[in-house]
């Protein structure tokens, strides 16, 4: 039996965040813009444009499925409003916007594939963030060793 006291490892107490980082949103937003932009303005864009979407499709569906395998509490987020309205901004960058919005000639195809980017990378991180965002904060609030 030892006589010295059992050595504690400093414990970071603070929560870990499960949203995805700024430059993940940003890069599935370009991608996702610029796809978008070029399914809708060339036809011979179709195959390839559907091989990118899917791709994409399975990156975020496995991403998503490790992340929540390796955090538990994500299994059953709880939805907010600004989840809603993040996912209704993104359904109708993808989805209305899209089919409304027909690019005529190669500065308007610049110009919408920038937009939408731009528009899908906010919208995809805000709706991580909101999504995952309550399991980054503490319980409680506030502490007085916080302040």
């Amino acid at each position: 039996m030892s006589s010295l006291p059992e050595e504690s490892a400093p414990v970071d107490d603070r929560p870990k965040r499960l949203w995805a980082p700024w430059w993940v949103a940003l890069i599935l937003g370009c991608a996702l813009g610029v796809t978008m932009t070029f399914l809708f303005a060339y036809k011979a864009f179709v195959i390839p444009g559907a091989i990118a979407m899917a791709a994409i499709i399975m990156l975020i569906t496995v991403a998503t499925i490790a992340r929540r395998q390796k955090h538990a509490q994500a299994l059953a987020p709880r939805l907010s409003p600004t989840y809603v309205l993040w996912m209704v901004l993104l359904v109708s960058l993808v989805g209305p916007v899209q089919v409304m919005l027909l690019p005529s000639n190669p500065q308007e195809i610049a110009i919408k594939a920038l937009v939408m980017s731009a528009g899908l990378s906010l919208c995809i991180y805000g709706a991580d963030r909101s999504l995952f965002g309550s399991f980054a904060r503490p319980k409680g609030g506030l502490t007085a060793s916080d302040a």
